[in-house]
């Protein structure tokens, strides 16, 4: 999270969410031969380790160039619940870093195992949950499977991989050789998988021309569909000044994200965008780390900051502040797309509250996740009943999962779960232009002391009356 302030000294709170970027090994041709691009966890917190100071460097050294200030680098970039460095703190420094960015969402490379099963990816999208799945990792990566739409059964791919935790899609015609049939049944059908199941899918678009034939067979599965699906052109084609790309955008439930964006082209493309309706409720910030890095994401934020976009705005007439917009853009958008993994009960049930030590709880963690199969996912959720933002734990295999909302209590040693009640709701960020970060001051009373033997019985029961 990013911690600004305007010209008025007032403070603003800006959500950071990446929408694209990779994990894998993946070959790659080189005028020596081949060799292997390797993306892991910890080289995409590397890249935001990296980018808050190029951030940071790049508006202190133009500052006549920016409507905001932005602090010392040590100062304006923290997590949006401070419960979560300090998990994390306890752990390693290294981890409790690069604390720009609140959210990632990623998925395989066209990997080296994505042909060692039937349906591609299987293998490939078990190896990123498995990178995912750490206490390091899971409090901002949120993984989305890949499967190639072709392939028989690549529909219950998509079934399966979100049952064991994953939260959107990425398609790749290109890579996977059926660029020319974007447009057909095969698609269709896994757009309309995606539209049940509430996941967002992210398509590679390398042209104009793939986009316009994404957005034909989208709006032909959206005019089927009773849940249509959300779907995100990315790297908005590569192409800023077409009006056909422009004319995709327009359309219900499509979506652009900046990845590949560089110098000019942020220029050219926000001059053009402007003629989409509704166009900052659709643009979504993206690296897509490691095919681009810290100069291209940059120039993005940058000028999402500057006086340039700023009268730009202003020239055409949108009355809406460029904070307000950059807060759309560089994460609420993204947040609003991706689904929440708590569990509901259908019916009432008590209101549960456990106390607990905070080395138990990280004891707890570290030996639920070591299980193979076992399913766990911290996630930001909106208590419409109170609103405000809350960190979520969800734990279970596919559909027996029990969830709780985590506080840390005044004494720092201890952690507070709440259980969920049915107030929760997807999340909307759409309507603030201050975050809302939750205070972690919440009443210990009635709530239960829990040891880790006491606290695993307790997960098992509640998971087991799912």
């Amino acid at each position: 999270m990013l911690k600004l302030s305007d010209e008025l000294n007032n403070l603003h709170y800006l959500p950071l969410v990446d929408i694209h970027t990779h994990i894998g090994r993946v070959k790659i041709a080189t005028t020596k031969g081949t060799s292997q691009r390797i993306n892991q966890p910890q080289d995409i917190t590397n890249l935001y380790q990296k980018l808050q100071y190029e951030i940071a460097s790049r508006i202190n050294q133009t500052k006549e160039n920016h409507y905001i200030d932005i602090l010392e680098v040590e100062t304006c970039v923290e997590p949006l619940f401070p419960i979560v460095k300090s998990l994390l703190s306890e752990q390693s420094t290294v981890k409790s870093r690069a604390w720009l960015v609140d959210k990632i969402v990623t998925f395989p490379f066209n990997d080296l195992f994505h042909l060692k099963t039937d349906p591609k990816f299987v293998k490939s999208n078990r190896y990123v949950r498995h990178q995912v799945n750490t206490l390091e990792n899971t409090f901002r990566f949120t993984p989305f499977c890949r499967v190639d739409p072709t392939d028989s059964d690549a529909t219950n791919e998509v079934q399966e991989s979100i049952k064991l935790g994953m939260y959107g899609l990425k398609l790749h015609p290109l890579s996977q050789g059926w660029i020319e049939r974007i447009k057909s049944e095969e698609t269709k059908e896994v757009l309309q998988i995606a539209g049940d199941l509430n996941i967002p899918v992210i398509f590679d678009v390398p042209n104009k021309g793939v986009a316009l034939d994404i957005t034909a067979v989208t709006q032909e599965a959206r005019d089927e569909s009773e849940f249509p699906v959300s779907v995100i052109l990315g790297h908005t084609g590569f192409d800023y000044s077409s009006p056909e790309v422009f004319e995709c955008l327009s359309q219900e439930g499509m979506y652009a994200e900046t990845s590949g964006m560089r110098g000019k082209d942020v220029e050219i493309f926000f001059n053009n965008v402007l003629e989409v309706p509704d166009w900052e409720d659709k643009l979504l910030f993206g690296t897509d780390h490691n095919y681009f890095s810290v100069l291209q994401a940059t120039d993005v934020i940058a000028f999402l900051f500057s006086n340039q976009f700023r009268t730009l705005l202003i020239e055409n007439g949108i009355q809406k502040q460029p904070i307000d917009i950059a807060f759309k853009i560089l994460g609420a958008n993204s947040l609003s797309l991706i689904p929440v993994a708590w569990q509901r009960k259908e019916n009432k049930s008590p209101k549960l509250k456990y106390k607990i030590n905070k080395q138990v709880f990280l004891q707890f963690l570290k030996k639920f996740m070591s299980i193979e199969g076992n399913y766990q996912r911290i996630d930001l959720g909106y208590d419409q009943a109170k609103e405000q933002i809350v960190q979520i734990l969800t734990i279970g295999e596919k559909t027996s999962k029990v969830s709780f909302v985590i506080y840390e209590t005044i004494k720092r040693d201890e952690i507070l779960l709440h259980s969920l009640h049915s107030a929760i709701q997807k999340v909307n960020y759409r309507e603030h232009s201050l975050f809302p970060i939750l205070s972690s001051q919440k009443s210990l009373r009635r709530a239960k002391k829990l040891s880790l033997e006491k606290l695993e019985t307790t997960m098992s029961q509640n998971m087991s009356q799912e």
